[in-house]
């Protein structure tokens, strides 16, 4: 349908709030993909480098100086002897408004957009003096030892302090115009502080984080373009609908739901107990019974293998299959753009201690460790499934052999690599597990008993040896997709799995209760909202814990930490997931591509689509936005603006497989605009990323190579399909 007639179907009655609407669309997408990039291209947090040495203990002292200035520039007299060869600033003096004589930097200048303007109040002197502060910031980075946030924190005052004390000696008229000006820069200086993380003032590259943000904005719109058009021309009616019964959850979606969401309750009740101070002897118990990540990879290979055979049923193949089941699988993953920068975020306000932090966005970061490999074995189900169906036993034992392969390399090799391969690996034993359960008979108990307690032995034996830690959940030493040691937490997972279909006859009759599989139903179903709340909520006893008195007292801070997830969540219920219950996405009718052209596409872009978004929701977990800056994974520079431009050029793309516009021109030429930033990412350090640069290149240039075979190949006829 054409733009015109999209608007010829409106109904007049909302035709009219039409352009209102799409503007306030327009301007919340600007608003949020510009603070999302403003939070996300952060500078990575300075490490503490201890009391200052040297040369940069003189460039402590000469700031010290600055910040108590007086009769004589005592600066200068303190600055390292090779401060000018060192960065090329020439210092010099000058006197003050109020009668003080600073060491400055001589070419400086108050810092504004349009260039330096010391104003006609002349804030000149300070602001070329807090450029002298900086300088020797900025000399210490460059020793290898840069000074702690406080030093430029105290020079940030120094000047706002300054400024206002000019505004009180040389009015010049306009004494309140003067202080909202010197309001106005001292505003500007905290935000560029806080953006850096108080840390050394150097020079970003700002042309990718701006064409990352830029193409965000683009992948976003265009994803939301359909989902606009469909609620602006939808006829509204004077009596209500009828509103069906909520679709219940099944019992895989019940196990699934049910694991996951003790995996994360426990990790986090560990955490909290550890910072109330509980011993972690008494703890230890708790990470066994909480550690569910085998038992989660079982139900997703029951779920896959079910997603599977319904596609199948329905005329699909695999990239039907892809594309459907990733699809609604991605959108999960769009929660954590939200989560990754709110919760540091909301720490930081709360003042909460680093190491505190650093647990808690680990914890709010782990269940998109586990999509990703749930993302990894969706893919990798029709080819298991055909080879457990050819030969079961051969296929699981290649599988227990390279996770053993894996496993003693890793041992030997120090590499986060190998570790994350070998959950990978786990992940699919699990799911050939779920496979074999679906099509054979219920095991026998005394065959579950067995297994159990074979779990159960090696477990202890391997505990009483040492060689199995007592912690099986909430490590930072393992793997970030399960927190804990991989082989232990196969041989829990085999006891949970035998402990489950030995009590399999009243775990059902709790199964089948209504309220549990709509419970189940509903959390599947709006995931997103609820994992947000229970974020907040962890936020509040975090809180507690440190900040007793704020939360008693109600602080600002508080509530703007806890507003900082609870809103995102009550606009994503209401706007997503409060229909999903009523209306679970339903699969399409698939469309067999008329030509060798669109087959050639359609697979072009599934392949695209599954290996962007996979590569996004990996870089994503591996940057996140708590300091870790840009990250390398398997050679490809990797921040969270651009991770998240993978992932939503991943999920653009199979979108379009799933609704038959593979072989649009706007298609390809959307995916290779997509490539521009990270071609750009990996080409603005001192190095340049070769893999990078050969993976987006090669990329951009089959898309726009697609874009002129779709053009092409729409000459003879009308059109090209939208």
């Amino acid at each position: 349908m054409t733009a015109a007639a999209e608007e010829t179907a409106a109904p007049a009655s909302r035709r009219g709030r039409g352009l209102l609407g799409t503007s306030a669309w327009v301007v919340l997408l600007v608003l949020v993909v510009t603070g999302f990039g403003f939070l996300a291209s952060r500078s990575e947090a300075p490490p503490d480098q201890g009391p200052p040495r040297g040369d940069v203990a003189a460039a402590q002292r000469a700031i010290d100086a600055l910040l108590d200035p007086g009769t004589t520039p005592g600066a200068l007299a303190s600055l390292p002897a090779d401060f000018t060869r060192v960065t090329g600033v020439v210092p010099g003096e000058a006197t003050a408004r109020d009668g003080t004589v600073r060491a400055v930097h001589v070419d400086g200048g108050c810092s504004t957009p349009w260039g330096d303007d010391d104003t006609r109040w002349d804030f000149g002197t300070p602001c070329r003096a807090h450029d002298l502060g900086y300088d020797l910031l900025r000399y210490a980075e460059k020793k290898g030892h840069p000074l702690g946030p406080e030093v430029r924190r105290a020079l940030d005052d120094r000047l706002s302090a300054d400024m206002r004390a000019t505004c009180a000696l040389n009015p010049s008229g306009s004494p309140q115009l003067c202080q909202g000006v010197a309001s106005l820069y001292s505003a500007g200086l905290v935000v560029n502080s806080w953006h850096q993380r108080w840390g050394p003032p150097v020079g970003e590259p700002i042309v990718p984080m701006l064409a990352g943000v830029a193409v965000i904005g683009f992948l976003v719109a265009f994803r939301l373009r359909g989902w606009l058009v469909a609620r602006r021309t939808r006829p509204r009616t004077d009596a209500p609908e009828p509103r069906p019964e909520p679709v219940p959850g099944g019992r895989w979606t019940l196990l699934g739901v049910g694991s996951i969401g003790l995996l994360v309750l426990g990790e986090a009740s560990v955490a909290l107990a550890r910072w109330a101070g509980a011993p972690s002897d008494w703890l230890w118990p708790f990470t066994w019974l909480a550690q569910l990540a085998f038992v989660f990879f079982f139900a997703a290979g029951h779920s896959n293998l079910t997603g599977w055979l319904t596609v199948r049923r329905h005329g699909g193949g695999y990239r039907e299959y892809l594309a459907h089941r990733a699809s609604w699988l991605l959108r999960l993953t769009l929660v954590f753009a939200v989560v990754a920068f709110a919760v540091p975020t909301a720490l930081e306000l709360l003042a909460v201690p680093e190491g505190t932090s650093d647990v808690v966005v680990r914890i709010a970061l782990h269940p998109l460790w586990l999509l990703g490999v749930y993302m990894v074995t969706l893919a990798a189900t029709p080819v298991l499934l055909a080879l457990h169906r050819r030969a079961p036993v051969p296929a699981g034992l290649a599988l227990v052999a390279a996770l053993a392969g894996v496993e003693l390399l890793a041992d030997r090799v120090d590499s986060p690599v190998l570790g994350n391969l070998s959950v990978v690996v786990l992940a699919l034993l699990a799911q050939q597990l779920a496979f074999a359960h679906a099509g054979r008979p219920r095991p026998r108990p005394w065959l579950l008993a067995v297994a159990g307690l074979a779990g159960a032995g090696a477990l202890t034996a391997g505990a009483v040896s040492g060689l199995v830690p007592a912690t099986l959940l909430g490590s930072s030493a393992e793997s970030p997709a399960l927190t804990g040691p991989v082989l232990p937490v196969l041989a829990l997972g085999l006891v949970q799995l035998s402990l489950l279909g030995l009590l399999r006859a009243p775990l059902a009759r709790l199964a089948a209760s209504p309220r549990v599989l709509r419970a189940a139903g509903f959390a599947s179903r709006a995931p997103m909202s609820l994992y947000l709340l229970f974020l907040a909520g962890m936020l509040l006893v975090v809180a507690a814990v440190y900040l007793p008195e704020r939360l008693a007292a109600g602080s600002l801070r508080v509530l703007l930490a806890v507003a900082m997830l609870t809103g995102p969540a009550a606009l994503v219920f209401w706007w997503f997931e409060r229909h999903l219950g009523y209306r679970p996405p339903p699969l399409p009718a698939w469309r067999t591509a008329p030509g060798r052209l669109d087959r050639a596409l359609a697979h072009a872009a599934t392949v695209a689509g599954i290996g962007y978004s996979t590569l996004g929701v990996f870089g994503f977990a591996l940057s996140s936005f708590s300091g870790a800056g840009q990250v390398t994974l398997a050679g490809l520079p990797l921040d969270p603006i651009q991770s998240l431009v993978h992932l939503l050029l991943g999920m653009s793309l199979l979108h379009t497989v799933r609704t038959g516009v593979s072989n649009a021109p706007r298609t390809w030429l959307l995916t290779a605009l997509a490539c521009v930033p990270p071609l750009l990412s990996a080409t603005a350090g001192p190095s340049t990323f070769a893999l990078g640069v050969v993976v987006h290149g090669v990329t951009g240039l089959l898309a726009v190579s697609a874009a002129l075979a779709t053009v092409w190949a729409a000459r003879p006829t009308s059109g090209y399909a939208t």
